[in-house]
């Protein structure tokens, strides 16, 4: 075990990982600790990346880019990593009903992801308060912080990384979000049993899948080509109608490239594609329906209620 911090006996330590490790079981299915991560092994590929441009106008990665290379450069002063996976609204996996043909990402169902980690390590954090040295600060980071959380992620063991450039875990597929709790205290690692570079084999499904060709090779995604990015993250910058010509029925967001992946896979199939179902809009929906749909699912608050009734309108051919 790393050598306790200040204010911290052996016993004690030992006491908060026990506490710890009970609390983030009831919260989580899949979590992992790394102590003082160092660089990104990634950090090459992503660094290129930025200087190529393929993160289209998200320039708050260009600013936050040297933090993510490394948690310690990000976060001074922070020792401790949690790393923890938190599956999606168990509505994103129902089966869709016939008449409605409008989707949205299935990470969009339900409260947003990140309130809920919030709420859970805080949860986490309560239980292990008084196990905690004075002057600990704890940080919680969902999916906003500046981290590399995939890379993290596949570090601590929780899975790998897939052709479609998202994390998968063997056994539970790629429908769930990161979240991170950064602490001052150092904590003895906990890595799982996944991590592997290359667990897609000679599948490219998701590749041929893609319907804008954002994911232009293996492990290679153009986000500025991404139905997300084009209909959550930067919605006017379609200067080449992919989001028209090629986006379907895709309201907020698009889950192609992980409904084709083999590690998704549903026992049921629907129309030939793996794992169908998620949520599904009314094609006539109002601009009032589109304000409870807004309501009822905390993700979809990062679009406007007139944003989506002009991408609405797009579907129907307006």
């Amino acid at each position: 075990m790393e050598p306790s911090s200040p204010g911290l006996t052996l016993l004690s330590s030992e006491a908060l990982v026990g506490a710890l490790s009970l609390a983030m079981d009831r919260e989580f299915p899949a979590w992992g600790v790394l102590l003082d991560p160092g660089p990104a092994p990634e950090w090459p590929f992503f660094e290129k990346w930025l200087d190529e441009g393929r993160h289209g106008s998200l320039s708050y990665m260009e600013r936050t880019a040297l933090r993510r290379r490394e948690m310690r450069l990000g976060y001074p002063g922070m020792r401790t990593l949690i790393i923890a996976l938190l599956p999606h609204d168990p509505r994103s996996m129902e089966e869709p009903p016939a008449e409605k043909t409008v989707r949205i990402a299935r990470y969009a169902i339900g409260p947003d992801y990140h309130l809920l980690f919030e709420q859970a390590f805080g949860r986490v954090l309560s239980a292990v308060q008084s196990f905690l040295p004075s002057g600990e600060a704890p940080l919680i980071k969902a999916d906003h912080g500046a981290l590399l959380e995939k890379s993290l992620a596949r570090r601590a063991g929780l899975g790998a990384i897939g052709k479609n450039t998202l994390l998968i875990r063997p056994g539970s597929g790629s429908y769930f979000t990161i979240g991170s709790l950064l602490l001052r205290t150092p904590l003895p690692a906990r890595i799982g049993p996944y991590g592997a570079s290359d667990i897609c084999g000679g599948c490219s499904r998701c590749i041929a899948a893609c319907p804008t060709g954002a994911l232009e090779a293996p492990y290679r995604l153009d986000a500025r080509r991404c139905l997300s990015y084009l209909t959550i993250e930067r919605p006017g910058e379609d200067r080449e109608g992919l989001r028209r010509d090629k986006g379907g029925g895709w309201l907020f967001g698009c889950d192609l490239c992980q409904e084709v992946c083999p590690y998704n896979a549903s026992t049921s199939e629907k129309s030939g594609e793996r794992g169908l179902g998620g949520l599904f809009v009314d094609p006539g929906s109002s601009l009032e329906d589109l304000g409870d749909l807004r309501r009822e699912h905390g993700a979809l608050s990062r679009v406007s209620r007139s944003r989506l009734a002009r991408r609405l309108q797009e579907i129907n051919g307006g």
